[in-house]
């Protein structure tokens, strides 16, 4: 096979990417191994959330009801699944690491390299790391399936009712759980072999959206800083806002699991071939609302798949340690600097 044969096929629907169609016009921003998933008719305003300052880190916290609307009919929040909420004892501060993709959502696959896999292996590396210095740490995923429990397999959800429950167990999972902040961690994947480095997403539209611009900055520079420091070269693309990373007949669409609560109709599950039941549909139901985080995160993008320097260093084990060492300097130095 050729090594234009061996360019990523990218994510089979994926972790992310709360809006599908066109990428919105951004000079920097790459298409990455987000592929389009759960386009929203509209989109909800996220109540007001504490800041870091106010973020519990033990216990189990309640999530409040969505808004209801304005569609005449009641709206439901998607299924909660909280079956893998075990909190670590320990009074550290409890960061939320989830590594991007799973199940059938495999990610950018390029030299021998398969995306879900290396998340989970780099989200074990950031967990051990982290759990050294002193924080507890939760995974959203533990395996090379799903987030949610209940899902994959012969006569389970498939498509799109398995990706949207998917990712609203992530958000779940780190609001139930009181974490301080989450962190989604991948790689990146283009047809263009050229584009390199490294680059870390926030949404802007969130109540503590200056958390999380800080907190992506200092993973973003403290990853970039910790290559050099190794010796490895790789290109700074910077900190991103993910507020228009995917445009939709001219509506913005941010990463689902980083951007505000919103509105997904019936008529849309179904002319996405998914299930309104599996989602939390009652009988005459027109929508089901999400439900966000509730506290700052970030989502880092380490490396491109498909680009063969990036590859290379994603399949060597030094390289990949920096990467971790970068995530987890980026975090510690973020809950060190925020007042909590």
């Amino acid at each position: 096979m050729s090594r234009r044969a061996l360019w990523p096929l990218l994510a089979v629907g994926v972790l992310l990417i709360a809006g599908s169609g066109d990428q919105a016009p951004r000079p920097s921003a790459s298409a990455s191994s987000l592929s389009p998933a759960l386009v929203a008719d509209s989109a909800l305003t996220a109540s007001p959330a504490a800041s870091p300052s106010a973020i519990p880190t033990v216990a189990v916290i309640a999530i409040a009801p969505p808004t209801t609307p304005n569609t005449g009919v009641a709206t439901f929040a998607a299924p909660l699944d909280l079956s893998r909420v075990v909190v670590p004892p320990g009074n550290g501060a409890l960061v939320v690491i989830d590594p991007g993709h799973g199940g059938d959502e495999i990610g950018a696959v390029a030299y021998g390299l398969v995306e879900k896999d290396s998340n989970l292996e780099m989200g074990r590396r950031v967990e051990r790391l982290l759990t050294q210095a002193g924080y507890r740490v939760l995974l959203t995923r533990h395996d090379a399936g799903r987030a949610v429990g209940g899902v994959d397999g012969a006569g389970q959800p498939q498509g799109f009712s398995a990706q949207r429950r998917d990712l609203q167990a992530r958000i779940d999972l780190a609001n139930a759980a009181g974490a301080a902040v989450f962190v989604s961690l991948h790689s990146n994947g283009l047809n263009d072999p050229s584009a390199s480095g490294v680059e870390t997403y926030y949404n802007a539209a969130r109540p503590f959206s200056t958390y999380s611009r800080l907190l992506a900055q200092s993973i973003q520079s403290n990853v970039i800083a910790e290559m050099t420091h190794s010796g490895y070269r790789v290109r700074d693309r910077g900190t991103l806002d993910d507020a228009c990373l995917r445009a939709f007949q001219g509506v913005c669409f941010p990463l689902f699991v980083l951007g505000p609560p919103r509105v997904t109709t019936r008529d849309e599950v179904l002319r996405r071939g998914g299930d309104p039941a599996t989602l939390g549909f009652e009988a005459g139901q027109d929508a089901i609302a999400s439900r966000a985080t509730q506290m700052p995160g970030a989502l880092a993008e380490l490396l491109f798949v498909s680009n063969p320097d990036d590859a290379r260093l994603l399949a060597d084990d030094a390289a990949r340690e920096a990467l971790a060492r970068g995530v987890v300097l980026g975090i510690s130095r973020f809950l060190a600097e925020q007042p909590r």
